[in-house]
């Protein structure tokens, strides 16, 4: 795998928050002869100018280990988070291992009846994640 993790955000909701998560990862453990720790694709850092966007950012998704959605309702209702997340489900089929949320804006809600989230109370999820997880993921709450 080329990226240790993908990092899947809303510009508008999470510009700013993006780039020291980025930062924060590659300094993990990094040891004092290398530039980082790990390789991490955040679109503002990796993706170069090119007629093919979408073929580029497909290609990191198949070539990440992790997916990291930095979720909020601005997340949820963008196109490009909806297709990333859409892209990283049908790579791997369906599954949600080394899927990871971070919320930063909006609520996350299970339904322990339903055994998935409350779609009603959740607003920071991308609707395509409905019915895919079969237990209540961990996630961390950035919301400060």
């Amino acid at each position: 795998m080329s990226y240790k993790a993908f990092i899947s955000y809303s510009h508008a909701a999470d510009g700013k928050l993006a780039p020291a998560l980025q930062s924060g990862l590659q300094r993990i453990a990094k040891p004092f002869y290398r530039l980082r720790a790990m390789r991490v694709f955040r679109d503002e850092t990796n993706l170069h100018l090119t007629p093919k966007l979408w073929e580029t950012i497909r290609q990191s998704i198949h070539e990440s280990e992790n997916f990291i959605l930095m979720a909020s309702p601005l997340a949820a209702d963008s196109k490009w988070v909806n297709n990333e997340v859409s892209e990283w489900l049908q790579v791997r089929n369906n599954s949600l291992v080394n899927f990871h949320v971070v919320l930063t804006e909006g609520e996350i809600c299970w339904d322990k009846e339903t055994n998935d989230f409350d779609w009603v109370k959740t607003t920071a999820l991308p609707e395509i994640l409905k019915n895919k997880f079969d237990t209540e993921p961990l996630y961390l709450d950035f919301r400060w």
